[in-house]
């Protein structure tokens, strides 16, 4: 009887109903509990790549996207950019950049995260001249003679370097007029975060007026053991590193020197204290020496499309007799009598026309022949 008396006590009374009840619910919760806590686990390290992430494509893309937001229209076939990010010039000219290919392929790494692009480059058969106003300061003219382009205007501002105002003509990232991409969509103005590397003529804030014409269909490939540039490296260089024509000559003296695609080319220099030159790179004579090609310099206030090395001048090309004449008869010029000047030897496809101001970093351009319809540029025009 006392037996099953206490067996009824333990089996009315509740709480050792509920501890034994309890028991299993208490080990079937305890792998409940360990799930939750790998899963809070995987969330938060879900969380923190996520964060590292969206991080990382913030800093990968912030300078991309303000540069890419700053491309107006000025008018009809000129726009304008203001460059907003580092476009690695250190790494340019520690590239070896010889052929078009290699160009392209530190463009695609360096500004489209490896995604393969190709330019169009023509023949730049072009003018240029270095001429004094009436207050004695210098104006460089520069005609740029080309396949039907649009015209982007490029305002950089270096950390190590001088502000420069750049000419880049968007036929060749096949962009606007003839080229098939619209202008102001997002692919264009993503393919313009080249365009640093593309100026074919410029200004910076020293004074110095860079300009690239073609010459032959003849390749320059210099191979003395120094650093290897091309042309258009080579213009990025002059416009951020050098003050005078001097210093421009001094640089170039640093690489050798490659031109873009298949023409040769010179480089034609003028500063603000009204010195000018004419940079080539011809075969030298003596076998071996310099791998064939020499690098002269050749004293000169006006520039076309034939070699001046030999010092042959007169007689060569129909434009540079034009240009030396008016500049003979009338040395003084102001900004309209320079334009003038532009006009007079310009052809039935200069693209444009641009004087350039060299005391006072800004640049009168005209498009296709239109002297009537005159745009100044300078650093106020961008943001």
């Amino acid at each position: 009887m006392e037996d099953n008396k206490v067996i009824t006590e333990l089996t009315d009374n509740p709480a050792t109903e509920s501890k034994a009840n309890s028991a299993p619910a208490a080990v079937q919760e305890k792998p409940k509990k360990k799930k939750r806590k790998w899963l809070r686990r995987i969330l938060c390290t879900l969380g923190i790549l996520l964060l590292a992430l969206i991080v990382t494509a913030a800093v990968l893309l912030y300078g991309p996207v303000r540069t890419m937001s700053t491309v107006e229209q000025i008018d009809q076939g000129i726009y304008k950019l203001t460059y907003q990010q580092d476009y690695h010039l250190d790494k340019a000219l520690k590239a070896n950049i010889v052929t078009e290919d290699d160009f392209m392929k530190f463009a695609s790494e360096t500004f489209f995260f490896g995604y393969p692009v190709e330019a169009n480059p023509d023949y730049v058969a072009c003018s240029t001249f270095l001429t004094q106003n009436e207050d004695g300061q210098y104006l460089a003219g520069r005609n740029f003679d080309y396949s039907e382009t649009d015209l982007l205007t490029i305002y950089t501002h270096p950390d190590k370097g001088y502000a420069s105002i750049g000419m880049v003509p968007l036929g060749s990232f096949n962009i606007g007029i003839t080229g098939g991409i619209e202008t102001m969509s997002n692919l264009a103005k993503f393919l313009m975060l080249a365009s640093p590397y593309m100026c074919v003529d410029g200004i910076n804030e020293k004074g110095l007026m860079v300009a690239v014409l073609d010459l032959n269909p003849q390749k320059i490939r210099q191979d003395t053991g120094k650093p290897k540039i091309n042309t258009m490296v080579a213009v990025r260089l002059l416009l951020d590193r050098a003050a005078t024509v001097d210093e421009a000559i001094e640089l170039l003296s640093q690489y050798d020197f490659n031109s873009m695609s298949k023409y040769a080319q010179h480089i034609y220099v003028a500063d603000a204290q009204g010195k000018s030159a004419v940079v080539e790179w011809q075969m030298n004579n003596v076998f071996g020496a310099d791998n064939g090609y020499k690098m002269y310099v050749v004293e000169s206030n006006v520039c076309t499309n034939f070699w001046m090395y030999e010092g042959k001048r007169e007689g060569e090309c129909n434009r540079f007799d034009t240009i030396t004449q008016r500049l003979a008869e009338k040395p003084v010029n102001a900004p309209e009598d320079a334009m003038e000047n532009l006009k007079a030897a310009s052809v039935s496809w200069t693209q444009w026309s641009c004087v350039y101001q060299l005391s006072d970093f800004s640049v009168n351009v005209a498009l296709d022949n239109k002297y009537g319809k005159v745009f100044r540029i300078s650093p106020d025009e961008f943001r």
